[in-house]
């Protein structure tokens, strides 16, 4: 439980720091309405690290976001949008952070869940 618990938490603190200075860019509406959802998703992360047992459900849609994020990426790579470097950094960083996800899911579960 301890494993998930440090997992969502640093998740959380990791990507609220890293909006922030997103939200010093210009942007039009969708812009920062994608920042904001993404600012939901890490307020998420803390809920679910508070209680991993409880929560244990909303690590799906979690490892769902990571594996997203780093589909985007890679299309918009692809589309030319997005540089390698850009690509390789995000989808390493939430790559991990999926795997690690995965990990808490299944060890929450070994637990009693």
């Amino acid at each position: 439980m301890k494993f998930s618990r440090v997992v969502f938490w640093i998740a959380g603190a990791f990507g609220a720091l890293a909006l922030v200075p997103l939200y010093m860019k210009p942007g039009d509406a969708m812009y920062y309405g994608f920042l904001a959802t993404l600012v939901a998703w890490q307020v998420a992360f803390f809920i679910i690290g508070a209680d991993p047992k409880r929560l244990r459900p909303m690590m799906i849609p979690a490892v769902l976001e990571k594996a997203l994020w780093i589909l985007t990426m890679a299309v918009l790579y692809f589309k030319g949008q997005a540089t390698a470097v850009d690509l390789i950094g995000s989808s390493a960083t939430h790559g991990l952070l999926g795997v690690l996800f995965v990990i808490a899911f299944l060890k929450t579960r070994q637990h009693g869940s």
